[in-house]
C-alpha cells in the first residue's frame, strides 16, 4: 500500500474554487439508484482492415441526486486491443453512479493484423498494436466530446471529466489523458508500410490528428486518469505537475502489461509478445511523476506484491480510486497529519547494485525497510539509507517511515 492508500476516509468535503458540481455529497460513498441507458450510439470510425465500426456507450446516472453538474467518469475496458467489451465496465460505472458521477462505459475500435498463419494477439508487427492503441484513444476522446455536447440531457459538468481503464483500457486512459500534442504522435501512426500476408497487400494510411476528429469542437482534455495496469509509450508525453492528475495501480511483477519499462506481453509463453511495444508501467513511470512535483493529492501509485494482472482486491482499490478522484474537485474540510501533508520521496538509485537513498522534503525519514515480494524484510536500517549489496537481483517493497505516516515504493536490485 501506497501515498494515500493508508489515510482514514474524510468527511465534510468542501467545494473547491471554481468547481461547478455541488459538494454537498462526498462521491465516495455509494448511496443513490441508478439509471442506465444502454448502447448509446456516439459515431462511426474505420477499422485497421478498412471497414467501419459503429462506436456505442452505455451511461450511468445517478437518481434522486438533484445536481445539475455531475462529475463525469470515461470507463475504458482491455482486452490487448483486440478483444473485450464496454460492458464488462458495467459494474465499475454503476458504483461511480451511486457515488453521483455520470459514469459511461465506451467502445473503441478493435483489431490488427496478426502474421501469416497466425491468429491475434500475435501481432504483425510493433506498428500494428501502437496503432490499435492510438485509434482506441482517438475514439476515446471522440466519445468525451460527445459527452460534453450532451452536458444538459445527463446534467454534466463539461469541466470535470476523468478517464479510468484496465490493462489495454488502461493504456488508452494515459494517452487520451497525456497525449494531446501532435508532436506526441508515434511515427508510425502516420502513412507506413503496408501489411503483407501471402499475396495481399493491406495498406496502413495515416490515422490522423492525437486528438482524433469525432465531434469535432468540445475539448476533449480530462481532469484526471485513473490507470489500472497500464503503461505509456513515452514518460515525456506527462509534461509537468499541471497536467491531469494520476491514480496508478499495479501488480509488481504483472507478465502482461509490466510494471517497469517492458514490452507487451513479455511473460506470456510462445513469443506472443515478440512484436509488441515497449511500456513504461505504473513503477516506472513511478520516479519520474515524482520528478515532476505532483503532489500527493494529485497522485497516487498504488504497488501490490504480486504477479497477476488483475485487481488483488476489487473494493478496496476502489475505494482509494473514488477517494482520489473525489480530491480533484473537493477538497477535505480537515485533515489529520499525514503523509498527504509531505511531499513524496524521492529513490535514487532506483534500480541499485549497493546501496539506495531516500530524500523527503519537509520531514526526517526515520526507518526504511526493504521486503521481499513474498513479505518478508530481508534489510531494514534508520535514517535516509539502506545497503542492498548483499541481496538477490530482482523486485522488493521499501517501506518508507517518518514521523507522519509513510509510504512504500517499488525497487529494483540490479548489477
Amino acid at each position: 500500500m501506497s501515498t494515500l492508500g493508508t489515510l482514514p476516509f474524510i468527511l465534510g468535503l468542501l467545494p473547491v474554487a471554481g468547481a461547478a458540481q455541488s459538494c454537498a455529497y462526498d462521491y465516495v460513498a455509494r448511496q443513490f439508484d441508478v439509471q442506465v441507458e444502454s448502447d448509446v450510439f456516439y459515431g462511426t470510425a474505420v477499422r485497421y482492415d478498412g471497414g467501419v465500426d459503429s462506436l456505442r456507450m452505455n451511461i450511468f446516472k445517478p437518481v434522486g441526486d438533484d445536481v445539475t453538474a455531475r462529475p463525469v467518469l470515461v470507463a475504458v475496458h482491455g482486452g490487448s486491443f483486440v478483444g473485450g467489451h464496454r460492458n464488462e465496465m458495467n459494474t465499475i460505472c454503476s458504483w461511480y453512479a451511486q457515488r453521483g458521477y455520470v459514469a459511461v462505459t465506451v467502445s473503441y475500435r478493435l483489431g490488427f493484423h496478426p502474421p501469416a498463419l497466425l491468429p491475434n494477439p500475435y501481432a504483425y508487427d510493433q506498428a500494428e498494436v501502437i496503432r490499435a492503441a492510438y485509434r482506441a484513444q482517438q475514439d476515446v476522446k471522440g466519445a468525451i466530446r460527445f459527452l460534453r455536447g450532451r452536458s444538459e440531457v445527463d446534467s454534466s459538468d463539461v469541466l470535470n471529466v476523468s478517464v479510468m481503464g484496465v490493462s489495454a483500457g488502461g493504456i488508452t486512459a494515459l494517452h487520451v489523458a497525456y497525449a494531446t500534442d501532435e508532436e506526441e504522435k508515434p511515427a508510425s501512426c502516420g502513412a507506413t508500410s503496408a501489411v503483407n500476408q501471402f499475396l495481399t497487400q493491406y495498406p496502413r494510411p495515416d490515422l490522423g490528428p492525437v486528438n482524433g476528429t469525432l465531434h469535432p469542437g468540445p475539448d476533449a482534455s480530462v481532469n484526471a486518469c485513473v490507470a489500472y495496469f497500464g503503461g505509456i509509450l513515452d514518460t515525456a508525453m506527462i509534461g509537468s505537475a499541471d497536467d491531469p492528475a494520476l491514480f496508478t495501480y499495479h501488480q509488481i511483477d504483472d507478465p502482461v502489461v509490466g510494471c517497469g519499462h517492458r514490452q507487451g506481453l513479455w511473460g506470456m509463453p510462445l513469443g506472443l509478445g515478440g512484436n509488441y511495444p515497449w511500456l513504461f508501467g505504473s513503477c516506472a513511470m513511478d520516479p519520474y511523476v515524482q520528478s515532476l512535483g505532483f503532489t500527493p493529492m494529485r497522485y497516487e501509485f498504488h504497488p501490490y506484491a504480486g504477479n497477476a494482472h488483475d485487481i488483488h482486491d476489487l473494493p478496496l482499490v476502489d475505494g482509494w480510486a473514488a477517494e482520489f478522484l473525489a480530491r480533484q474537485f473537493c477538497s477535505p474540510s480537515t485533515a489529520l497529519p499525514s503523509e498527504a501533508s509531505t511531499a513524496a520521496p524521492l529513490l535514487f538509485p532506483n534500480p541499485a547494485s549497493e546501496r539506495i537513498n531516500v530524500t523527503l522534503d519537509g520531514a526526517a525519514i526515520l526507518h526504511l525497510t526493504l521486503r521481499a515480494m513474498d513479505g518478508r524484510i530481508v534489510a531494514q536500517s534508520p535514517g535516509s539509507s539502506i545497503a542492498v549489496g548483499q541481496l538477490a537481483v530482482g523486485h522488493y517493497l521499501l517501506e518508507i517511515g517518518h514521523g507522519a505516516g509513510g509510504w512504500t515504493r517499488p525497487v529494483v536490485i540490479s548489477r
